[in-house]
């Protein structure tokens, strides 16, 4: 099993080197305080840039994560979601990022081995669809500690899908973070391509 340094380090390191790290995240996320996984099919895991099919990523997958020792209360509401930077194409980001889900008030479940349930979905589960001939696209997850006393009600409301309505190229989910003051514990992504 590896030591959560190393899951840390291995996270930053492939986060770093398919620049998600800028793109999507801002560089001072240098510590993910646990694991985030998610899988569409035990022959579809999400596993730090692994290439899943369109096919079978059309379905909301099944999330977890494994916190660190004292990383969380149970109290703590989460919010997780998947975000495509990539939106047309890697070099064209009129519609970037691309809001593929949103769901918040989450908790983690105890008896479900850190399964993500029970939220309140703010974006329902839209699967990858990245045009032809556009290259791989990265679907980002991430998953964001919020604060105490804030519910999904008192989130600022994401007005579209493409740039997170903000209308900006290149816009999303590191603005809505930051003006809701979420704090990141953990992310993962997988490359999807049309052929």
């Amino acid at each position: 099993m590896m030591h959560s340094f190393d899951a840390s380090k291995a996270t930053i390191e492939a986060l770093t080197k398919h620049s998600v790290i800028p793109d999507v995240i801002n560089p001072n996320f240098v510590k993910p305080l646990g694991v985030l996984s998610a899988e569409y099919s035990k022959a579809e895991p999400v596993a730090m840039g692994n290439q899943l099919t369109i096919k079978g990523t059309q379905s909301k997958p099944t999330v977890h994560f494994a916190p660190e020792a004292a990383a969380l209360k149970p109290s703590d509401l989460l919010t997780l979601v998947v975000t495509d930077p990539d939106a047309p194409s890697r070099t064209e980001k009129k519609w970037s990022e691309f809001c593929h889900y949103v769901e918040s008030d989450i908790k983690i479940s105890e008896t479900e081995g850190g399964i993500l349930e029970n939220g309140k979905v703010l974006q329902s589960y839209v699967g990858p669809a990245p045009p032809p001939g556009t290259g791989p696209h990265r679907y980002v997850f991430l998953l964001y500690r919020q604060p105490v006393g804030v519910t999904a009600s008192k989130l600022t409301e994401i007005k579209g899908r493409p740039n997170w309505g903000y209308g900006t190229p290149a816009t999303g989910v590191e603005k809505w973070a930051t003006e809701n003051n979420l704090e990141p514990l953990g992310a993962n992504f997988f490359f999807a391509e049309s052929s």
